[in-house]
């Protein structure tokens, strides 16, 4: 049997990685104790194994990466990966809003190149035949795991996640440390969303999975404000976004990956900008990614599918969460305009498509 693979520092590309490894399997390695253990809890199947720079081959995970016919992650980790002889394949954690020449580049020393959807596609075609890549659509691996959304299905998550199946729910997923909008909006859309809602907050794994102190503090603070609110949960990265998607009636975000992921489900959405993140700074970011000036446009559009909100110091959400979900069918062409360009098929076989890739083209 081929010997695969899985690594990833991050926890993002874990849900990507697991889908994958069900029809591929092989060990899921990293160096993060952080991410091996959201691992064992979201998918106690997959095999894993750790990294350690230190120890060397004493330790499982670095005999796995030196034993690996095929190594697949989702990030480049060109260096990292650099000493080992297998084959190396990337499925890009995240729905990759930004893929420049130079983020292109980066990726040139993959064997393979899973790519998510037309967007990717257009972007990378750009560059060449100046940047060659061995690239093969396939299609966004996390929705392999998105539930079948239904009114039974959707009552019965609720009930599980503690919260009320009469209730709208609104799931909370801002961005990571450093641009996210956690520090200005979690505590206050715990304390003035309307009690008819239930509300889920999901901070960014850059911060749930972490020990720095800040957001340990954070994360109490708002614990203690969740504890007063009825049918409120704060969830540090232990159920699987998609469940949460697929029970949201509006998601409120800072316009990032699980934006765009809940399209799968068409759902509204409520942008937050601060002035660390937003439309204005995306636009400043993606061209200094040098990002091809027709693609920016493209991606701005995001901010198109549904309602705005900016945020520098104090904001009621009270009726901001009304008036988005009861203008959310005003927003409905945007949404499966903006869906198609970047994943195309919605549909939950990424998974297979991405296997039969690595066994043409690198377990020949």
């Amino acid at each position: 049997m081929s010997h695969i693979v899985y690594f990833s520092k991050m926890f993002q590309a874990v849900p990507h990685l697991a889908q994958v490894e069900a029809l591929l399997p092989g060990v899921f390695v990293s160096s993060r104790r952080s991410t091996l253990g959201a691992v064992r809890h979201l998918y106690p199947e997959m095999p894993v194994a750790r990294y350690s720079r230190l120890l060397g081959r004493l330790s499982a995970g670095n005999r796995h990466l030196e034993q690996a016919e095929v190594i697949v992650t989702g990030s480049p980790y060109r260096s990292f990966l650099a000493p080992y002889k297998a084959k190396k394949c990337t499925v890009f954690h995240g729905t990759y809003m930004m893929l420049s020449k130079e983020a292109l580049l980066g990726n040139t020393h993959f064997d393979l190149l899973c790519v998510i959807g037309p967007r990717m596609r257009q972007m990378i075609e750009r560059f060449s035949p100046e940047v060659q890549v061995n690239a093969v659509s396939t299609g966004f691996l996390p929705f392999c795991e998105f539930p079948d959304a239904s009114p039974q299905q959707r009552r019965e998550s609720l009930l599980k996640l503690g919260l009320d199946p009469e209730l709208q729910t609104v799931i909370y997923t801002p961005s990571r440390r450093g641009i996210g909008s956690w520090d200005l909006v979690a505590e206050q859309l715990v304390q003035t969303a309307p009690a008819h809602f239930n509300l889920v907050l999901r901070p960014h794994p850059s911060q749930a999975l972490t020990s720095r102190t800040k957001d340990r503090a954070s994360f109490k603070r708002v614990q203690a404000l969740a504890g007063k609110r009825p049918n409120t949960l704060l969830d540090l990265t232990s159920l699987p976004l998609a469940l949460l998607q697929s029970v949201a009636d509006l998601m409120v975000s800072d316009a990032n990956s699980p934006a765009e992921e809940s399209l799968f489900y068409d759902v509204p959405q409520l942008f937050i900008e601060t002035p660390q993140f937003s439309k204005d700074v995306l636009a400043g970011m993606a061209e200094r990614e040098r990002m091809h000036p027709e693609d920016t446009q493209q991606l701005l559009t995001l901010y198109e599918c549904g309602a705005r909100c900016f945020v520098e110091s104090e904001v009621g959400f009270a009726e901001r969460l009304d008036r988005a979900i009861a203008d959310g069918g005003g927003y409905a062409q945007r949404r499966h305009d903006y869906f198609s360009w970047v994943f195309g098929q919605r549909d939950r076989l990424a998974g297979q498509r991405v296997a039969q890739a690595i066994k043409t083209h690198l377990l020949k």
